[in-house]
């Protein structure tokens, strides 16, 4: 991909300028399939600005992975927080938001596509807002009542003018928020179509990249800090997670790094400590998209409290213990097993996920509810829309619009 991945000053004809905006390795590894439906659309030309995990050198600097994926994103330099206190991360959302409102105005793009409940995509929602450029937002109506996404998220859909929603459910709650229903629009979870288009590494590419063998026994761990209302700080709700662990020894047990989110610094700090003198702890930064789906179908569990072990996890059938509060509300298949952050109820919950006959012959039978179609054509739901949608004062102006009596069989309200 090269000149049409990004904008570059051309005018194009009859195409539409969609801006795309990332900021961590999990986002750019959901919106990779849309970028590319966008790309190869004669009627659409892609701006991807990359900015926070993608160019910090902390966090893996996983601008690479973008790069070898063929897109030549708009680089938002140096723009990520220099530590995990609440003012360094609200300077680096200012930053944000000056730098691209300088993107904004230079391409003047016709649709902003934010995916998911990140902070950093209030600045961009905000910037889209002052300059009248209308919004589009992936994964609205869903809930995370343990962490501040649940408030980021549901300010999107307010500040949104197209919402693609990953079940009908989620649909509903934004109908109910006063969102018109012309604006809504079920999709499925772009993660589900990662999986469908077989967008994973094979066993011998992981080995070979990562040093991780799938063949082994394997845990696959994510967590993230609780930034709502923790009972515990982050530092101390992760060695909570270690301790349960270390009753697993047997098991490789392949670590990520959290997000960059107030008290992620302790949270890596724990991981490095446990990870030191541990052969069978493998912590990364990041293992990409395609490797850390290729690790998870053939692991024996996910464990943490990341959005993946609730969302992708139940595709390849592979039971999720669910930590804490950080995934709290969301809609979660029969393979997903929630668990307070407590030593032993960690432990019972990974032995279950493990050892518990009954709960794994269930396994095949799940089935996801982030892929409401069974197809995984998430893109190419999204992309239709967000280049058939007529431009203009309509899309722009909002309104309070709630579902009347007469809205009976809409996104099954009842």
């Amino acid at each position: 991909m090269s000149a049409k991945s990004y904008w570059t000053g051309e005018v194009l004809s009859n195409m539409r300028k969609i801006m795309a905006f990332s900021t961590t390795r999990a986002e750019f590894g959901l919106l990779k399939p849309i970028l590319r439906k966008i790309y190869t659309s004669p009627l659409s030309d892609l701006i991807l600005v990359a900015a926070g995990d993608h160019v910090n050198p902390h966090k893996g600097e996983t601008i690479q992975e973008i790069y070898r994926e063929g897109f030549q994103p708009i680089i938002l330099k140096e723009c990520f927080p220099e530590a995990d206190r609440p003012v360094a991360i609200t300077r680096y959302t200012a930053d944000i938001c000056v730098n691209l409102a300088r993107i904004i105005e230079s391409t003047a793009p016709d649709i902003l596509l934010l995916l998911g409940d990140r902070h950093e995509l209030l600045a961009a929602a905000t910037v889209a807002i002052i300059a009248r450029v209308p919004i589009a937002h992936i994964a609205g109506g869903e809930s995370t009542e343990g962490a501040i996404d649940e408030q980021v998220r549901h300010a999107l859909t307010k500040m949104s003018h197209l919402h693609f929603a990953s079940t009908f459910e989620y649909a509903r709650r934004i109908r109910l928020m006063g969102e018109e229903a012309w604006r809504i629009h079920v999709v499925g979870a772009p993660g589900v179509e990662n999986i469908h288009r077989g967008e994973l590494m094979s066993p011998e590419e992981i080995m070979a990249k990562f040093g991780i063998d799938v063949s082994q026994p394997t845990l696959l761990v994510t967590f993230h800090p609780e930034t709502l209302t923790p009972d515990l700080n982050p530092a101390e709700e992760v060695n909570i997670l270690i301790s349960a662990l270390k009753e697993f020894g047997e098991f490789q047990q392949v670590i990520t790094y959290p997000g960059t989110e107030v008290g992620y610094q302790g949270i890596i700090a724990a991981w490095e400590n446990y990870a030191r003198e541990r052969p069978n702890v493998k912590l990364f930064k990041s293992l990409g998209s395609r490797g850390y789906l290729g690790v998870m179908k053939h692991a024996a569990a996910v464990v943490g409290n990341s959005s993946s072990g609730v969302i992708e996890a139940p595709s390849f059938k592979v039971p999720t213990v669910n930590v804490g509060d950080r995934q709290k509300g969301r809609i979660k298949a029969e393979s997903v097993i929630d668990v307070p952050c407590c030593k032993e109820k960690i432990t019972a919950a990974i032995r279950k996920a493990l050892y518990d006959k009954v709960f794994r012959n269930q396994l095949e039978k799940v089935k996801n509810p982030y892929d409401p179609f069974g197809d995984g054509n998430v893109s190419g739901r999204i992309v239709s829309v967000l280049e058939s949608v007529p431009l203009g004062r309509k899309l722009l102006e909002k309104k309070l619009d709630f579902p009347g009596p007469e809205e009976v069989s809409l996104y099954g309200l009842q």
